[in-house]
């Protein structure tokens, strides 16, 4: 467990969910770096503050889920990536204040939410590729289950034979 201090007191968060929030900016964190390294070819530093940046991993990221198609299956009020590219670009040109207030990386916020409650947290490290979770009504979820299992049960069966530390029951 981690805990953070907040403006409205402790927030306790377990150690899967700050791990899985880590993977995801290291994705993020690469998915910017090889968006500046193509824009900014020459070497050279260019000091961006860090709002930006995440606002940038942000609006990338929408980038990714739209042309994977998986924004289909999110219901939420999401712009589209070229709606996002132009209002990130409008607060630039405001110049470094407009991300120097205390909310300064909206969409970012916006984005890490949709993130936490619709995708497998797990999926880009087991499956190589992001995941949406959608919702199923119990009783569909429970046949699909139950047909899953009944199909591979030979296959499902060797596996639970193969375990050393399961027991007898």
């Amino acid at each position: 467990m981690v805990t953070f201090q907040t403006s409205e007191g402790p927030l306790v968060l377990p150690d899967i969910t700050v791990q899985a929030v880590a993977r995801r900016a290291e994705r993020l964190a690469d998915l910017t770096g090889g968006f500046l390294q193509s824009s900014f070819p020459t070497p050279g530093e260019v000091k961006l503050p860090a709002a930006v940046l995440l606002e940038l991993a942000a609006v990338l990221e929408l980038g990714v889920w739209e042309r994977q198609g998986l924004l289909e299956h999110i219901n939420t009020d999401l712009p589209t990536y070229r709606e996002a590219s132009n209002q990130l670009a409008a607060r630039c040109a405001k110049g470094s204040a407009e991300f120097e207030r205390t909310n300064a990386a909206p969409f970012s916020q916006q984005m890490l939410c949709i993130w936490l409650e619709h995708f497998a947290w797990e999926g880009p490290e087991i499956l190589g590729a992001d995941m949406v979770v959608g919702e199923v009504e119990e009783d569909v979820f429970l046949d699909l289950l139950a047909e899953f299992a009944w199909t591979h049960r030979r296959e499902l069966n060797h596996l639970l034979q193969k375990e050393p530390d399961r027991e007898e029951t």
